[in-house]
């Protein structure tokens, strides 16, 4: 079964870019250490893709579940 893909205007990957260098700043280096930034980024591109585009949730929702 293929995939769907999301298209993403130049304006929500700025924004996408920037919420993911906030969510690895807010990681500690323990888990900076142990975890891929993909790992976030993923993260990130499902919530943008179901048509989230605040930057607050975007990036809590990276975080969400990660022990700190």
């Amino acid at each position: 079964m293929a995939k769907a893909t999301a298209n993403f205007d130049a304006q929500t990957i700025a924004l996408m870019k920037v919420v993911l260098d906030e969510a690895w700043d807010r990681l500690p280096p323990k888990m900076r250490a142990t975890m891929l930034k993909t790992t976030l980024a993923e993260r990130i591109l499902k919530s943008a893709a179901a048509g989230e585009r605040d930057r607050e949730r975007l990036r809590e929702t990276a975080l969400s579940g990660l022990a700190a």
